[in-house]
């Protein structure tokens, strides 16, 4: 327990000043989150996925016309996996460079990555 009113005053008031800052921390990590994007680059298809992880860009080159429709689709699957993954490295990376290593927002962007490693 604190010993004088002071002591319990300043312990507030450093607390505030966390709160504030992580206020700004999380404001910035918003920011960032709503500007990502993620790039999958397969085999003739590239594509780009926006922060939710929804296609905004897709580029297939005349090379691939000839793998057939069943060979197109498996290409830009493959290249929209390789964007999402992409995708949560960026928004890790940008938590991490925000946040700091340790913080526990961290572990769920994490394990996603660790997910996706294991599914191919």
């Amino acid at each position: 327990m604190f010993t004088d009113a002071d002591e319990a005053i300043a312990r507030v008031e450093d607390d505030v000043r966390r709160a504030q800052g992580r206020a700004q921390r999380m404001s910035r990590l918003q920011e960032a989150a709503a500007a990502a994007r993620g790039v999958g680059r397969g085999r003739e298809v590239v594509v780009q996925v926006d922060q939710t992880g929804e296609l905004v860009d897709l580029r297939i080159a005349d090379a691939a016309l000839s793998r057939g429709g069943a060979g197109v689709a498996r290409l830009v699957l493959e290249s929209m996996r390789m964007a999402r993954t992409d995708l949560r490295r960026n928004l890790l990376a940008a938590a991490s460079e925000i946040l700091g290593d340790d913080d526990p927002v961290l572990g769920g962007l994490r394990a996603q990555l660790e997910a996706d490693a294991t599914a191919r």
